[in-house]
């Protein structure tokens, strides 16, 4: 087992165990093994570009004896078919669940794929989760529409989970048994975590970053340093986030962005600095070689001010 984790370590993914090209749409999945059963799909630690085709998310793929998991199952309709070709190539076993941490487009819009299997999956999401694929899938269907071209969403409808997942709940997939974690607001309105204890396993969606500067553009920074607390004080040796790797690739660097960007303001709003300030009080320098920092970081910097602002106006105390 050690050596195992040792290797994971090193080659971080490097093992590709099914591809899979269908010719007319141009996606192509590959699934990496990640433990006896648990894959998880290759996809680009990026934004969601042209260039990439939206294929941002690395969807967990759990084989079981009595059928297939998969979280997160990616942008479009054409990346799900090219996912659920992959997973064929590995087994035989229906897809059975298919689970949304949260409602970005680049994470469910693929349930698409697996709406016309049979037996059909079960799609399921909190009841948040749910509610909000309700109001913005519409809308987001246009957006990715818009930025991938219609030619790469082709096929791509809206699939709406049922609203089953509860937080401290438990969901039963085949042999494994997987404890739900419901983080309200955090990196988005309502994350979903799957937390495996006997596999050492976790999900968490959009809650992780592995070298890219974290997207707070709808994020509490105080309900996500308090999720990625809770989550790095869970026994597990993997973590599927934005990116998959090891807790101390995912989970802590992460935390470490945030609690910076909260403690160089905390600490210029209580030396009565106004906004002006705000870039040069947040103590930046070990995130700037990670993905996107020219470009994210000073929004991310905006708005954490603002949202601290107000507390500090409130006389809350710092997170």
């Amino acid at each position: 087992m050690a050596a195992t984790r040792r290797g994971f370590l090193g080659a971080t993914l490097a093992l590709g165990l099914a591809a899979w090209q269908p010719a007319a749409a141009g996606a192509r999945v590959t699934l990496s093994r990640l433990q006896p059963g648990v894959y998880v799909a290759r996809a680009h630690n990026a934004e969601v570009l042209r260039a990439n085709a939206g294929a941002v998310v690395p969807s967990l793929v759990h084989v079981t004896r009595a059928g297939v998991l998969v979280v997160d199952p990616g942008p479009h309709a054409a990346w799900g078919n090219a996912l659920l070709g992959a997973i064929r190539a590995l087994t035989p076993q229906p897809v059975r669940w298919v689970v949304n941490t949260h409602a970005h487009p680049e994470h469910v819009l693929a349930n698409a794929a697996f709406a016309g299997l049979r037996p059909r999956p079960a799609f399921l999401a909190s009841a948040a989760t749910a509610a909000l694929m309700r109001q913005r899938c519409a809308d987001c269907l246009d957006h990715l529409t818009a930025q991938l071209g219609r030619a790469a969403m082709r096929g791509t409808a809206i699939v709406l989970p049922e609203p089953a997942l509860q937080a401290g709940g438990w969901l039963q997939t085949g042999e494994t048994a997987w404890q739900v974690q419901l983080h309200a607001p955090a990196h988005s309105a309502s994350d979903t975590v799957l937390y495996a204890p006997q596999l050492r396993l976790l999900c968490v969606g959009g809650l992780a970053y592995r070298e890219r500067v974290p997207e707070m553009q709808e994020a509490s920074l105080q309900g996500w340093r308090h999720a990625l607390r809770q989550l790095g004080a869970l026994a597990a040796d993997t973590v599927v986030a934005t990116a998959a790797g090891t807790p101390a690739q995912t989970l802590v660097p992460t935390l470490a962005y945030l609690d910076a960007l909260a403690d160089g303001i905390e600490s210029a709003l209580a030396a009565g600095h106004d906004a002006s300030h705000a870039l040069d009080a947040v103590a930046a320098g070990p995130f700037r070689h990670w993905r996107h920092f020219q470009a994210r970081h000073p929004l991310n910097v905006q708005r954490a001010w603002r949202q601290l602002e107000d507390s500090w106006m409130q006389g809350e105390p710092p997170g």
